[in-house]
């Protein structure tokens, strides 16, 4: 993945913490929250504390290159703002999120788009359960 060239098409500004934050989200290949980010790169990182990464998110977002969605717990999750996209089902006991591969939206949305006219930008939809190492344990 190409940071520079991501951040430089929406007009931002190319920065240690933007680009880092958004490799790390690349990487990982999920939707991740902000103290994820924070744990996994931030406590060893001079470019980065807590409210740094907020910050940087925040931009992303507002530049739709990432996506934000807010799980039932209110953590915001994030993700790079691609065609595939992906949605997570959350274990209700535990808290494990596995990936959904496909976007199971994604045709309705479409159907969105020529009833109202609008152009979708993003979607929450989310899936919660139990898991199955959870249900061993019911």
């Amino acid at each position: 993945m190409h940071t520079e060239e991501i951040l430089k098409d929406k007009g931002l500004r190319v920065t240690k913490p933007r680009s880092i934050i958004l490799e790390t989200i690349y990487k990982l290949k999920r939707p991740i929250s902000a103290e994820e980010i924070y744990k996994i790169i931030g406590e060893n990182n001079q470019y980065l504390n807590l409210s740094t990464v907020y910050r940087n998110l925040k931009t992303l977002v507002d530049k739709n290159v990432l996506l934000k969605n807010t799980d039932l717990d209110g953590v915001s999750y994030f993700q790079l703002n691609i065609q595939a996209h992906k949605h997570f089902i959350t274990c209700i006991k535990c808290g494990k999120k596995v990936t959904i591969e496909n976007c199971p939206i994604d045709e309705f949305s479409h159907q969105v788009e020529e009833e109202t006219g609008f152009t979708v930008r993003s979607h929450n939809f989310e899936f919660t359960g139990i898991c199955p190492d959870c249900m061993k344990n019911l």
